[in-house]
């Protein structure tokens, strides 16, 4: 797959980079790592006519600030961050899914903003179009939803697979944006539309700057689970992140994030099993409970041949263990505290 001609620059700084994006007139977009950006430009998803390269930008190692907050820059390899000690004793959540993400190679280039950033996928829309599968869809501009057919056209049912954007929601984060007004700073949840013609809130000539994730709070527990066919390389069947806090004096809860990705257009929280879960027993039965509860919660899209009940009993069976592995290191928390 032979790419497209298209003009190609580099950029010493963000602000600069936001700036030449805001002054030139052709479809332009960021370069960073590039590993969902070319394969999608090779597939032709995208095809801007200019790339602006970060990839000579310097950037900082992860660092706390004054009150305890993790700070990340965008910039930041995924290898780096699944190796990084001051990352994995402070969000060790975060350093699993780095390492979840395809393979070293795929984590030596991609970008922590990139992966956030990721387009949505599906069966006939990561297709080249060129031979078996030619009309375009409604993603590229055609007129037929070719998996959903009876889909409006308003509606684009393809799924959005970044591994750590379910972590980075259940931790709490939250992302500074940089545009041509300025940086702001935002809940990590505010980047995604759970639209997926357009899943980002990201307007052209906008880039992650950074992300910032607070300071886990006491008997803290965390589990993280990613489901592939192959185990290893793959976009992932369903991704589930849980955080939660469990009182002093036992394994009672008192607070609880659930953030599940890769079976909708956007990560999505389990609001109504996470207040379900505030002030009860985390025993093995009322575990199992709440699993089945947040399978009912959760609304999975049918992707790359599993189906909605599949993807539900996937997300039962793992949520059910990946709670109890939160449930265990916080236990495990209030032990150590104790001695």
């Amino acid at each position: 797959m032979i790419l497209f001609d298209f003009e190609h620059e580099s950029s010493p700084s963000a602000e600069a980079a936001v700036a030449r994006l805001n002054e030139v007139s052709e479809e332009t977009r960021f370069l960073a790592g590039g590993t969902d950006l070319i394969p999608n430009m090779r597939i032709g998803i995208t095809k801007p006519e200019r790339l602006i390269s970060l990839t000579s930008i310097p950037y900082a190692p992860p660092t706390l600030d004054a009150k305890g907050w993790l700070e990340i820059d965008a910039l930041t390899k995924l290898s780096e961050i699944e190796h990084s000690k001051l990352v994995g004793d402070a969000a060790p959540m975060l350093a699993a899914s780095a390492h979840s993400v395809a393979g070293n190679q795929i984590r030596q280039v991609a970008t922590l903003g990139g992966n956030l950033c990721q387009e949505t996928r599906c069966l006939y829309l990561n297709q080249k179009h060129d031979f078996q599968f030619v009309e375009p869809c409604f993603k590229r501009g055609g007129d037929c939803c070719y998996p959903f057919p009876k889909n409006k056209k308003n509606v684009c049912w393809s799924v959005y697979m970044s591994d750590i954007a379910p972590v980075l929601m259940a931790l709490n984060a939250e992302v500074s944006v940089l545009g041509a007004g300025g940086e702001v700073r935002l809940p990590i949840a505010a980047l995604f539309t759970g639209d997926g013609l357009r899943p980002h809130t990201l307007n052209p000539g906008e880039l992650i700057r950074r992300i910032h994730i607070p300071p886990a709070p006491s008997h803290f527990g965390w589990g993280y689970h990613k489901s592939t066919v192959r185990g290893g390389l793959e976009f992932a069947t369903a991704l589930m992140a849980v955080a939660l806090e469990v009182k002093a004096g036992g394994l009672v809860c008192s607070d609880a994030r659930i953030a599940i990705g890769a079976v909708n257009e956007g990560p999505v929280r389990l609001d109504k099993t996470e207040a379900a879960m505030r002030g009860l027993e985390l025993n093995p039965a009322n575990l199992r409970m709440l699993a089945d509860q947040a399978s009912q919660e959760v609304n999975p899209l049918p992707h790359h041949g599993f189906s909605k009940p599949y993807l539900r009993d996937n997300i039962r069976v793992h949520l059910k263990r990946t709670l109890s592995l939160a449930v265990e290191r916080a236990g495990k928390g209030l032990k150590e505290n104790r001695s």
